[in-house]
């Protein structure tokens, strides 16, 4: 797998609200069934590759025009910002 993460075009980028902030964007997030945590990949506007990880209390959504759900290690995952071919870019990332 290419450790290069694709940019997407602003129509595919995750946005992860808060509740009295800004919505972080990123070009991948990912909700976790049971887990504590909204995880982003590759905040957008800034220079190298990063990792957000944001308590799910703090957050009230995640949103994009582009999601897929699946499975990884017994856990429903929903990913935003990447369809079904994407995914495969980060599912080794995921803390699963």
């Amino acid at each position: 797998m290419s450790t290069t993460m694709p940019h997407p075009d602003a129509s595919s980028v995750a946005k992860i609200y808060y509740a009295d902030d800004q919505p972080a964007q990123v070009d991948a997030a990912f909700v976790i069934e049971g887990w504590d945590w909204v995880v982003g990949f590759d905040q957008v506007n800034t220079d190298d590759y990063d990792y957000v990880s944001i308590p799910i209390d703090r957050v009230v959504g995640v949103m994009s025009p582009q999601y897929t759900q699946f499975s990884h290690n017994g856990r429903r995952v929903t990913a935003y910002g990447v369809d079904d071919v994407e995914v495969e870019e980060f599912i080794h990332l995921l803390p699963l």
